[in-house]
């Protein structure tokens, strides 16, 4: 029996909300694993970046199904791994988080494992090392999410708060062709904070969680940043301008994830929003593509044919 599992690509950290909520968008990752004799995982990879990607025991995919097998003590079965991947690699689209919960799903899966949402989401924050990106990917809409600093035993638990996100936002999201490595990113960040800083992080993210989960108004302000926009906007010419764009139709503007994409949220006018956030990057000598999207809404979908 064929095993797929489909699972949303996500924008992370939404300004302020830094390593805490993430919302889930309708691009995907499928993988289907299809046991065979083999006594390894076979890969064949579909999209882009594929000179990224590894087709052996080092691919993402693989290592999330290894650990799980190692976790439950049993040996995982030879399987052929089919991925057909939507997700550019290294933008900030969350495509590492969705690998790892695929990967996490279907090793349980070959290994006779049953997971509950709380242990799919252990094991892969083993991986990720942050719950944002892998609640979205797992659950679907807008997650906040924390991991518990009392961790249990068996590994670290992570809390989640998950609501629908309605049909009338576009996401649109903005890819200049310069890859940004989360950890390149992450090296840029200082180790101390203001006070300040981190209270207006914290007022904006209040905002942000309770307009999203009360279905209220959204507003640009909401998505400004002091702990890691700043220092991460010099890596890539054009994201600093683009955070400071407003338009009729904006209700936010934030670097997704580590970057390098920027995502705007729209309630109209989204077009032309992508349009004049492209031009931005055109400007400061980088090309660029709008993508558009709609929440997703379901999370990581299974299949078995």
């Amino acid at each position: 029996m064929t095993v797929t599992v489909q699972v949303p690509a996500s924008s992370a950290n939404l300004g302020p909300a830094f390593d805490c909520a993430a919302i889930a968008l309708s691009l995907h990752l499928r993988v289907s694993a299809t046991p065979n004799s083999s006594g390894k995982l076979e890969i064949r990879y579909h999209g882009p970046d594929s000179e990224r990607i590894a087709l052996d025991e080092t691919n993402l995919i693989a290592r999330a199904m290894r650990q799980i097998a190692a976790a439950s003590k049993v040996k995982l079965a030879g399987a052929r791994i089919d991925i057909d991947n939507h997700i550019p690699i290294g933008s900030g689209l969350g495509s590492s988080a969705a690998a790892i919960i695929a990967g996490t799903i279907l090793g349980a899966d070959l290994c006779g494992v049953a997971l509950d949402p709380g242990k799919i989401l252990r094991h892969a924050l083993a991986l990720e090392k942050h719950p944002d990106n892998i609640s979205a990917a797992l659950h679907g809409g807008m997650v906040v999410a924390a991991i518990k600093q009392d961790a249990a035993d068996d590994g670290e638990d992570v809390f989640v708060s998950a609501t629908n996100v309605s049909e009338k936002l576009d996401f649109i999201a903005v890819t200049p062709d310069v890859p940004l490595p989360t950890d390149k990113a992450r090296a840029v960040l200082p180790t101390q904070y203001s006070r300040e800083d981190a209270v207006a992080n914290i007022q904006r993210t209040a905002l942000i969680a309770a307009a999203f989960f009360s279905r209220g108004d959204l507003a640009p302000e909401m998505f400004r940043d002091r702990l890691h926009q700043p220092y991460r906007s010099p890596l890539v010419p054009g994201i600093a301008e683009c955070l400071e764009y407003r338009s009729e139709g904006l209700a936010g503007v934030f670097l997704s994830g580590a970057g390098s994409s920027v995502m705007a949220i729209a309630v109209r006018k989204s077009a032309q929003i992508g349009k004049e956030l492209v031009e931005i990057f055109r400007r400061n000598g980088i090309t660029a593509r709008a993508a558009r999207f709609k929440a997703d809404n379901d999370g990581a979908q299974v299949r078995r044919a």
